[in-house]
């Protein structure tokens, strides 16, 4: 309990013995919305966004992960930044236009895109869709002779070997999200030979929730490594490397933040090589951070009902629950 109360301390703070988010009490919070209630603090969305920003150099673009939180408000305070939109969901696509995003700032991933969703997408000329396999390449290629226009392709790249140190592993295992690594080949070999796609680049993300500076520094280590590698078979440096989102935050007792400057000395060391070399000129760098930048600056206000006995232990009971989650 201790160790939640420093957590929330550490982005919020309690006056009058009260928990106050942005100056103002959850109880006035809670008696002019009602409740259940989630709130989010702007401040702490800027100084996210500050440092994330100042840790990534310059040649990186940054695209909001709708899915951490659709809110058009949202949307439109990163848009705002700069930032582009990473989408998984043809919702969220109409939640991005909506939000006043052009599709050339969006990117498509994520596995189990409907031929309706690419109808969708392709006929807005989106900015980029990351394939996540074969039959999904296949499947860009038709669309987009259907409608005659010219899609622009990342391949999804599901690396040989894990991120070890996150909470979800996406690389080195039997998963849904990208093409194995030992496919690389035959997959470009494909794209290579659809017309009315354009191979763009690469999308390399191996797991989500980390919060050691040294895994992703190893995983971006390895996406410029394989970019290299593709650069130099075709005679030209692609135009995208995305590294994907993974940077976590802490939500258990064992668990630390995130160490930016460390991130940071080691990002700088691996751009140092990359702008002397001749294989990413005109790259752009990627990545997709969400939880990351929304999921501290939230808090979720329920109010007690009940507070009851049974077997002698006790339960209070609020008016929210994990169907809010």
């Amino acid at each position: 309990m201790d160790n939640l109360l420093n957590r929330i301390l550490q982005n919020f703070s309690i006056a009058g013995g009260e928990l106050e988010i942005g100056g103002v009490s959850c109880s006035l919070l809670a008696k002019d919305f009602g409740t259940p209630l989630f709130v989010y603090d702007r401040g702490i969305l800027e100084s996210k966004w500050k440092l994330l920003r100042t840790t990534f150099p310059p040649e990186f673009a940054i695209c909001y992960s709708v899915k951490a939180n659709p809110t058009r408000a949202f949307i439109q305070f990163f848009l705002a930044k700069g930032c582009g939109l990473e989408i998984a969901s043809s919702g969220e696509f109409f939640r991005a236009i909506d939000a006043g995003c052009s599709p050339m700032d969006i990117l498509f991933a994520g596995p189990g895109k409907s031929v309706s969703d690419l109808e969708l997408v392709l006929g807005k000329n989106i900015g980029e869709i990351h394939a996540e396999s074969f039959v999904e390449i296949e499947r860009i290629g038709d669309i987009s002779k259907k409608l005659g226009v010219t899609a622009r392709v990342a391949i999804r790249i599901n690396p040989n070997d894990q991120a070890q140190g996150g909470a979800m592993r996406m690389g080195g295992k039997p998963t849904q999200f990208g093409i194995d690594e030992e496919l690389l080949d035959s997959a470009l070999e494909k794209i290579g030979n659809i017309p009315h796609v354009e191979f763009r680049g690469i999308h390399l993300f191996s797991g989500t929730q980390i919060l050691d500076p040294m895994v992703l520094l190893s995983q971006y280590g390895k996406g410029l490594e394989l970019a290299r590698s593709i650069a130099k078979d075709l005679k030209r440096p692609l135009q995208t490397v995305d590294f994907g989102g993974g940077l976590g935050i802490p939500y258990f007792a064992n668990e630390h933040y995130l160490d930016m400057g460390a991130l940071q000395n080691g990002i700088s060391d691996l751009m140092a090589q990359v702008r002397s070399d001749k294989n990413f000129e005109g790259t752009r760098f990627l990545i997709e951070p969400g939880r990351y930048l929304v999921g501290d600056a939230g808090v979720y206000i329920a109010r007690v009902t009940d507070i009851k006995v049974s077997r002698n232990k006790k339960f209070v009971v609020i008016d929210g629950g994990m169907n809010h989650h």
